[in-house]
């Protein structure tokens, strides 16, 4: 009698093994604090929209940093901190945990993913564990931001998964389910809209073509599409207004970056927690480059369609940085590799280094070695992390021309002449970093220059467009008693931030200033023009009601005049015998 053979005890639990490993690396980072990278901000300064379930619906019309006018549209994050704030409120240790679940799930979904591709077992689960735990993706798992990544993984796999359950059986179940992962990817992060170029090489390529479930799919992903263009629409989105030439210039530029996020992901030693395009060598990335090349080469895979998709997977997950305006944003971030790393380790899979004859107890051997050290270098390197000094001395270290790293620094820093030595040395690193110009404003603002503070606030309008940039110039100019100027950018202000006292405050006062002096000076239709404005920001302003109302009559335009009584008496506001008196007369 025939008896069927054990599987190696490993591969008994997978999952446990994808579960435990990563859990008991990335552990410690539940006892860390914010970066100030971000992860504050979400977390602490939203904490008043957060609380409220109530903005479930209203993160699909919003933008990410702010409502309206903002480059960035990702509801799918925003909703995840909300329920997160019900549990965990504004304490770091519950994001960092969920993190840490997010990467699990997301390992189990790749090893899930990579069966469906035909990659036999032990290479699937030692790729998947590999993944889980490598250096380069530490900054994904350990910085709380970083699981927009996260869950676009998560959204993508589970997309592939059910795309080709679909693609394999026919089930309309299967075909519903990858239409709502797709849909939860790209509201996750726009760089899901590439998911059906590669599932468009994948399908055809792995399986017998079915051209009919391929245009069904595509048409879903046209809905998809159009979904999320329309509701992002709602949200009034900024554009830098970046022309299509200096787009290709910038990715020209920054070409090479594919080579250097290659040569980390094999030589995982020279992390940076900000990483800095022109600091990192090339080097590493064109040993990894040839490596990788006589690799293929050597397991004559070049043909293999895993090894194709792979290739395509790896670049296509990266164009996205290139691109990036270099004032928006000159980094290159290791976490941006938790999508496109799956494309090497599919290269992976169909070289001699995997896909050979070996017996399963020295490929568990070898692979649990590497495994070992890479988590050894991802243990350490989470240290990094711990609280914001650690995280942007690390990152000035790791990069000293970084006039982003050098930034953060100076805001973080409490002595003051050190604080302003080290903005200013960012200045000089890159005038045009986003928000360099801002602190200095701040710094001008904080010794009495307000007209060097109103340069470089409006210097900060080319690059940026938020409610505090327009409230500072506004209280800049208005110090220099230019009033109609602080008055539009108070008002710029209030339209991206409308729930602002202060500023509506402030705003009222100076309509009410200029009524004044154009009072005074004779000009009556100006102090009526201004007075009016008044009101309509402060609709309770008795004072400038009554002024209003009383101009009117004396301007004999009495139509008005009843107007704005009337509109007093709607707003229950207490109206003076005298106005009584002018409304009766005739």
């Amino acid at each position: 009698m025939l008896t069927k053979k054990r599987p190696h005890f490993i591969l008994r639990y997978p999952f446990l093994w994808l579960a435990i490993i990563p859990f008991a690396i990335y552990f410690k980072t539940v006892f860390m604090e914010f970066t100030e990278l971000d992860d504050s901000f979400f977390v602490v300064q939203n904490a008043k929209f957060n609380k409220d379930p109530g903005n479930l619906t209203k993160v699909f019309h919003r933008g990410l940093f702010v409502e309206t006018q903002d480059v960035y549209y990702r509801p799918i994050f925003l909703v995840d901190m909300i329920l997160e704030y019900q549990f965990f409120g504004t304490k770091p240790w519950g994001y960092h945990l969920t993190n840490i679940l997010f990467n699990i799930l997301a390992g189990c979904l790749l090893y899930l993913l990579f069966l469906r591709l035909k990659i036999p077992e032990p290479p699937a689960l030692l790729l998947s564990l590999l993944f889980t735990i490598h250096p380069v993706l530490s900054q994904a798992v350990a910085w709380i931001p970083g699981r927009n990544d996260l869950l676009l993984m998560i959204f993508f796999l589970s997309t592939l998964i059910f795309s080709i359950d679909y693609y394999k059986n026919n089930r309309w179940q299967h075909f519903a389910l990858q239409f709502l992962f797709s849909l939860l990817a790209i509201l996750t992060k726009e760089t899901a809209i590439i998911i059906p170029a590669i599932l468009f090489i994948l399908l055809p390529s792995v399986y017998k073509p079915q051209w009919k479930k391929i245009l069904l799919l595509a048409g879903s992903w046209a809905l998809v599409i159009l979904v999320w263009y329309s509701l992002r629409a709602t949200s009034k989105p900024f554009y830098p207004g970046m022309l299509a030439e200096e787009m290709t210039q910038s990715g020209i530029h920054r070409f090479p970056a594919i080579l250097q996020y290659l040569g980390k992901i094999f030589f995982p030693f020279n992390l940076s927690a900000v990483p800095y395009f022109e600091e990192i060598s090339l080097v590493w990335g064109v040993v990894a480059f040839v490596l990788l090349s006589v690799l293929i080469i050597l397991s004559k895979s070049y043909s293999k369609p895993l090894t194709i998709l792979g290739v395509c997977w790896f670049i296509l997950f990266l164009l996205p940085v290139l691109f990036v305006p270099k004032n928006l944003n000159d980094q290159v971030y290791e976490h941006r590799l938790y999508i496109p790393i799956i494309g090497i380790l599919l290269i992976f899979s169909q070289t001699l280094l995997f896909s050979a004859k070996w017996k399963q107890a020295y490929l568990f051997t070898a692979g649990g070695a590497l495994i070992l050290f890479f988590s050894i270098l991802t243990f350490f390197r989470l240290d990094c992390y711990k609280n914001p000094d650690i995280f942007w001395t690390q990152a000035v270290k790791d990069s000293p021309r970084s006039a982003f790293a050098t930034l953060n620094l100076g805001k973080m820093t409490k002595d003051p002449v050190l604080k302003e030595k080290l903005i200013r040395k960012a200045y000089e690193l890159n005038p045009q970093q986003m928000l360099v110009n801002f602190h200095l404003g701040l710094l001008s603002q904080e010794k009495k220059r307000y007209d060097s503070a109103s340069i470089y606030f409006k210097r900060e309008l080319s690059y940026a467009n938020f409610a505090e940039l327009y409230f500072r110039l506004a209280s800049s100019l208005y110090q220099q008693k230019k009033l109609d100027s602080s008055a539009y950018y108070l008002t710029k202000g209030l339209e991206l931030d409308p729930k602002q006292p202060e500023a509506v405050k402030n705003l009222a006062n100076i309509w009410f200033s200029l009524a004044e002096h154009a009072y005074t000076t004779g000009k009556l239709d100006s102090a009526a023009f201004y007075l009016e404005k008044v009101i309509r920001v402060n609709p309770s302003d008795n004072h400038s009601f009554h002024n209003l109302a009383m101009l009117y009559f004396q301007m004999n335009q009495r139509e008005n005049a009843i107007r704005v009584i009337n509109e007093m008496k709607m707003n229950g506001i207490g109206i003076s015998d005298d106005l009584l008196n002018l409304e009766k007369t005739k």
